[in-house]
């Protein structure tokens, strides 16, 4: 049985999807609407993803020591997948969403996974600006949220560490408030006040990061899990002490523009990953001094939410 036979099956004699066009939010759509996106996302998966899921097993991601390369498939793929709008398929119309259910929005993805899972990796660029447009600050959320949603930037979800895998209690990436304080437009800019969000410098390992590193887009998001010390230098034990930051691959301003600065972010290895290769996974470290924003080690990082709420944020 092919897949579209099955997702109609799924969404209209089971879920009745179309009955979701009787709220307010969903008036302008009907059976026809969601055929159209469920065409067109059948359509690109099947051009622009699986005639190349073999092509990105034998090609695998490399790194020639400035910048990582990814086969052409794969830049093709991602460019189709951000201009058919479903990167924010179900955001607001203000945003440039289409307020398509989310129902159907994770049906049409089930095209890309099911032509190439491995090129279909855009799912944590959405999942990250979805934690934003929840937890984020109003900024946050113009600055950071949009840009993703508009594919203009990617987002990634940095949790693990190499000494600690899965066990988040064990994270051991500092993030100390970021005394020097800013250089902007309108002076100096105290750690505390930054409108981007509290200012933090980060230092740590992060592993098995998906698409921690590319040129797909101009800039990445990272979203990172890290503990604050107290007053006596010391990081809590447990998962309490874990807060969650957006540390940009790229130093941004408030109107969303690059900087021309480099965040004390660096590409340490990719990872080998089977049936993962049409994207890259990366082992990244923050705040090894490779680069130096504004002056000094250690990788800017704006807080999302309060101190200690990291994980709440993070698995929303």
């Amino acid at each position: 049985m092919s897949l579209r036979p099955l997702l109609d099956f799924l969404l209209y004699d089971w879920l009745d999807a179309p009955s979701l066009s009787q709220r307010e939010r969903f008036a302008d759509h009907s059976r026809e609407t969601f055929d159209a996106v469920l065409d067109t996302c059948e359509r690109i998966a099947r051009d622009k993803y699986a005639p190349f899921n073999r092509i990105v097993d034998t090609q695998e991601p490399r790194f020639d020591g400035e910048k990582v390369i990814l086969p052409q498939a794969t830049h093709d793929a991602h460019k189709a997948f951000v201009e058919s709008g479903m990167m924010s398929a179900a955001q607001d119309y203000e945003i440039g969403g289409m307020q398509l259910p989310y129902t159907v929005q994770s049906a049409a993805n089930s095209f890309f996974a099911m032509a190439s899972v491995s090129i279909g990796s855009n799912m944590l660029t959405s999942g990250n600006a979805n934690l934003l447009m929840v937890h984020g600050t109003e900024m946050q959320k113009e600055v950071f949220a949009k840009n993703e949603f508009s594919g203009r930037w990617a987002g990634t979800m940095c949790l693990s560490e190499p000494q600690a895998g899965s066990s988040l209690s064990d994270v051991a990436t500092r993030a100390v408030p970021d005394e020097a304080p800013s250089v902007a437009a309108d002076g100096a800019v105290p750690w505390n006040q930054d409108p981007l969000g509290p200012r933090y410098r980060l230092t740590g390992n992060k592993m098995w990061i998906s698409s921690g590193d590319h040129e797909l887009t101009e800039n990445i998001v990272h979203i990172v899990l890290a503990k604050i010390p107290d007053e006596n230098g010391k990081l809590v034990p447990g998962t309490r002490g874990i807060s969650l930051f957006i540390v940009p691959k790229k130093i941004v301003d408030t109107d969303g523009k690059l900087t021309g600065e480099r965040n004390d972010v660096a590409l340490a290895g990719l990872n080998h990953k089977l049936g993962w290769r049409g994207t890259t996974n990366t082992l990244l470290n923050f705040g090894e001094g490779k680069f130096k924003p504004q002056g000094s080690g250690g990788a800017i990082g704006y807080l999302v939410g309060q101190p200690g709420k990291g994980l709440h944020c993070m698995f929303h």
